[in-house]
């Protein structure tokens, strides 16, 4: 329970941000056009099938699993659903900064295209390795094969922030 506490507490911030704190340029708007509204609700559902779904990748092919006793859906402690919250916010904020850069800096063409394609693909493996690797240290997850959890699992998990990356960078383009 405390660590449902700590979770659902360092992720509130993010989710009562465009309500109770919205930005200079989106106080006039509905609460369904402002970015941060947005963004949100993409994180938020993108943590959710990310948990619901394929976390059991891991539980079945890596043979990972939470040990801490907790409140479950579909077997994963909901304290984490929280948690991935504020991960996702901070790894997609990080990947638009990276792709901003990247599309403000160089003239459209070929290379800036593979340029932009590497970025992600790297820093897709990047974040899920070193999540992986942090989540490592974490006392109450344990895994079979430390190796293949780095490795085949961080790939894996890349897969998913490659497909989620420019999806979030183009939320809303036409920010006021």
């Amino acid at each position: 329970n405390d660590y449902l506490l700590l979770c659902v507490s360092v992720s509130l911030p993010y989710l009562l941000q465009p309500i109770l704190f919205p930005l200079t340029s989106e106080s006039n708007l509905p609460i369904y056009l402002r970015y941060s509204f947005k963004a949100n609700v993409w994180i938020a559902i993108f943590s959710f099938i990310g948990n619901y779904w394929y976390t059991h990748y891991f539980y079945s092919v890596l043979q990972a699993n939470y040990t801490f006793p907790a409140h479950r859906l579909n077997n994963v402690p909901i304290a984490l659903y929280f948690a991935t919250h504020f991960y996702f916010v901070t790894y997609h904020t990080i990947a638009n900064i990276i792709q901003r850069k990247i599309e403000s800096t160089y003239v459209t063409s070929y290379l800036r295209s593979a340029f932009y394609w590497l970025t992600i693909l790297s820093f897709a493996y990047f974040t899920a390795f070193m999540e992986t690797l942090s989540i490592s240290s974490f006392p109450y997850y344990n895994f079979k094969d430390r190796d293949s959890v780095y490795v085949y699992g961080s790939a894996f998990y890349g897969l998913y922030f490659i497909v989620s990356y420019p999806l979030f960078y183009n939320i809303d383009e036409r920010v006021v």
